[in-house]
This record gives C-alpha cells, structure tokens and sequence, in this order.
C-alpha cells in the first residue's frame, strides 16, 4: 500500500511525505508497565494479566568479573527474544502508542476520492503518510513524545524520509526525530518489508538484479561437492523460495522470470545428467508418464501474482478495496487476465456440471463449485485453474514434439511419479537412465544420426534402425532367435 501511494502521487502530482521510523533496541526496551497498560486496555482477563505480571517480575540480570559479582537486579524493561508471546506483547504495547497519536494528522489524499491512514506499522517499523508537510511534523513531535515518555526511541540514522511534491521528489524537505535529522531516499535506500525504496522510485532495475542473484545464486550451487539430485534439492527448497518474495513485491514483468526459469533449466539438466536439449516439459509437466517432484519458478510466479490479486480484491480493509493497487507484470502475461480467464472457467465448469475424467467412473472424485465456495477455498481454486491451465500448455507442447512427446501416445501406460525419497535411494545414473529412456534421449545410433554425431543409424546386429526401443527390446534379430 506505501508503494501505491507513492505510484499515485507521481503523475497525480499530488503532495505526499513518507517517514520510514525504526525503533531502537525494539524488544529490549519495551517498559514492563507499558505491557501491563496494553493488557488493561484491551481488556485481557485479569488471571492472565496476574500471571504474565508474574512472568515479566522475573527477569533479572546481574555481571561478572575476574573479581567481583553484582547482585541481581530485578528488570523493569525488555521481553524476551524466542518467547511465543514476546511478538504479541509488543505489538499490544506499540498499540497502544499509534492509537495515541493516530489524531495528529489526517488521512492522505492519494486522488480520485482514494484516502489513506497516517500511520503504519508492522512490528518494529513505523511508516508515516501525510499529504501535509505541516501535519507530517506534527506526527514525528507526537510520536517522539510518546516514545520518550516511555523511555523508548527512533534511531533516526535508520529511518528516512522521502518528500514529494507535484509529483517529483523534493530533496530539500527534511525531518527531524529525536533532534536529529532524518536522511532522505535519495541519500541511503530503505528497505521495507522486503522492498527496497529509492530516489528512482521505480523497479526497472529489479529485475535485472533478480536475474542477476539468481544467476550467483546457481553458479554457488554447481561449485559446491554435492552429487546433482542434492543441487537440485538446494535449488528447489532453498533458491526458488528465496526468489518469490522480491518477484512477488517488486513490478517485476514475467520475461524476465522467464530468463531466471531458463537459467534455472540450464543448470536442472546438467545435473540431472540429461542432454541439454530436454524440454521443460519433462521437468514441471504433472501430466507426464514420468512425473518428477520439481516446480517451475514462472509457475510459481504466476501463482503468488495472482493470490495477491484476489487477496486484494477480496479484502475485508476498506482502504484496500477503495485503492485496489495495481500489479504489473509486463505485456506478455497479465495477471487480471488471467485471474477473469481462471474464473470464468470455474463458473462454466459449475454450468456444465461433473463429467467423467480419464478411465475414471462417476463419482470417483468430489467437485467443488464456484458458487458454494468463499474466501481461501476460492482462492485456491483460481490458483488450481491456473496450473492446470499452465500444465495443459506444457502438454500441447509435447504434442508438437516427435521425439520426446511419444509418451502423449502410450494411453496403456500408467504414470510413474517421482518422489524426492525415491530420488534420495536412486543412483544418479539410474535417475538420468530414467528420464532419457522415457524421452527418446538416449545415445542410440538413430539420436546420434540425428545429432550429427554419426552417418549410419543401422543396428550392427540386425541391420536394422537402431532406435532407443529397438535397443531396449533387444532388437529385432535377437527376438527371432
């Protein structure tokens, strides 16, 4: 929402200041009597107030020397770190500090009727949002009241502040917290729940420095003394998560995530020990005959767009549905296209009611219906619609491919699905036997014609063409005998 509301001021020339405040020593200078002030506000049993009164009165401390030890002091601040109820204490006592000073400004003008709160806060961090220079002031004053009065503080080296005015940034305005002043964007960058805010105030840079980390990120990896199904493992349960958070938050277009997948791919085969001309088919298709456990980051990507999209839309924040931010994601894949498409194609589903799948009789699985579904079910839906969407686009690439789309042909053959424990008890080999006897890549006399790597495909045995099933039955001549 910060970052719609600058997108809005921009060519809405509209005045916005936004102050990022961080808190010093956050959980270790919470006062005691600001906890037990929030559980009476917010009208916690007593019992519970009593026993947590009783929690907090035995933190103590004391110091040692070579020579001399300190009595124990009893702690008046500070809660503990790793504490399943330390993240709950302090988000009740800063609470209790924003709802004071909430009314020292009005909400922001961001245009077209749209209006936002002053304030934000998420744990630790404090955001500002003014549409007044003088109002934005009064807020910092308000706020480093408060936090003095409660033996708390800002670190203004931490904070920033960013000023626009007619839609341009405006280096000149500065603000001051703590009697110290607070340096701007276009000084140091910030970084705000995972989003990184800077004098561009753009993300055309983003996804070049994705692609970029992600590019390091694989080549770590290959470097590493792991055999090639562990890298896979790094890459999928440790690279791929750590890149869909910037591709969820930044502006990030979906070529670009297609250079990263491709990247991806690259590294896959070679350490699948596969031919590097294996389509992506075979690594993310669910529908193969040979399923393996791994998933696609474009996939991905097109999956937590469009979560966040219905998360938006279907919002319970009236701010959020007045605002409605807009997701960009280039011209090549639309994700609000995509979104219509998945539901309009639940809603006909629903219109033409169950039908038989596959061999599959009537009533070997339960349908779920639009019209009976409401919030997380339906979301997941919409999410479910769009990778079948994505897999059946996988499966009508198979079937332009001769070679390793035969497997859309084998109506017999019953699917094979690859889990990471059978990849762990397999030798490497073994995995890359597999994937190529599925997918004509094995180095038979035909592929290698095909290839460039020989003139003759006929069999020395049998004088016949010697291709991957020609091989693996033995050959024609061998059967005779």
């Amino acid at each position: 929402m910060i970052w719609e509301a600058i997108q809005r001021a921009k060519p809405g020339k509209l005045i916005l200041d936004v102050v990022w405040l961080d808190l010093a020593n956050a959980y270790g200078s919470v006062p005691h009597e600001m906890i037990q002030l929030a559980l009476r506000m917010y009208h916690v049993p007593e019992v519970i107030q009593v026993m947590l009164d009783d929690y907090l009165s035995g933190f103590r401390m004391r110091f040692s020397t070579n020579n001399y030890t300190t009595n124990w002091i009893n702690l008046e601040v500070g809660i503990a770190m790793g504490c399943t109820i330390s993240p709950i204490l302090f988000v009740m006592a800063m609470e209790v500090i924003l709802k004071a000073a909430e009314g020292s400004a009005g909400p922001a003008n961001l245009g077209g009727g749209c209006s936002m709160p002053p304030l934000k806060a998420f744990m630790d961090n404090t955001t500002i949002i003014c549409s007044k220079e003088d109002e934005t002031r009064r807020m910092l004053t308000r706020l480093d009241d408060l936090m003095s009065w409660c033996r708390m503080e800002f670190k203004p080296k931490k904070s920033r502040s960013l000023s626009i005015r007619r839609g341009k940034v405006d280096e000149a305005t500065t603000f001051t917290v703590a009697e110290q002043k607070i340096p701007t964007v276009s000084q140091e960058p910030v970084k705000s729940l995972g989003r990184w805010y800077d004098f561009s105030l753009k993300d055309n840079r983003r996804g070049a420095e994705k692609l970029e980390l992600a590019s390091e990120s694989l080549l770590a990896i290959n470097k590493c003394g792991l055999q090639g199904k562990f890298k896979i493992w790094c890459l999928q349960f440790m690279l791929i998560p750590k890149l869909l958070w910037p591709l969820l938050v930044y502006d990030i277009c979906s070529s670009t995530v297609e250079a990263i997948e491709a990247k991806i791919n690259k590294y896959t085969r070679k350490w699948l020990g596969v031919p590097p001309g294996l389509s992506d088919v075979a690594m993310y298709c669910r529908k193969a005959k040979l399923k393996l456990p791994m998933k696609s980051i474009l996939e991905e990507y097109k999956c937590v767009k469009a979560r966040l999209l219905t998360m938006l839309e279907e919002s319970d924040d009236p701010v959020v549905k007045t605002v409605q931010p807009s997701l960009k994601t280039g011209r090549k894949w639309k994700v609000t296209e995509a979104v219509d498409e998945a539901k309009e194609c639940l809603k006909m589903k629903e219109v033409i009611g169950q039908t038989q799948t596959d061999r599959r009789g009537l009533g070997s699985t339960t349908a779920k219906w639009w019209s009976k579904t409401e919030g997380k079910e339906k979301r997941d839906m919409i999410i479910d619609e769009i990778r079948n969407k994505e897999d059946s686009t996988r499966v009508q690439k198979a079937v332009q491919q001769p070679q390793q789309g035969q497997w859309t042909n084998w109506d017999t053959a019953i699917q094979r699905s690859l889990t990471w424990n059978d990849i762990w008890h397999m030798a490497p080999l073994r995995i890359s036997f597999l994937i190529r006897s599925v997918y004509d890549l094995l180095p038979s006399n035909a592929n290698l014609v095909r290839c460039g790597k020989k003139d003759d495909p006929t069999c020395p045995l049998c004088q016949g063409r010697q291709t991957a099933v020609h091989v693996l039955s033995l050959g024609l001549g061998l059967r005779v005998k």
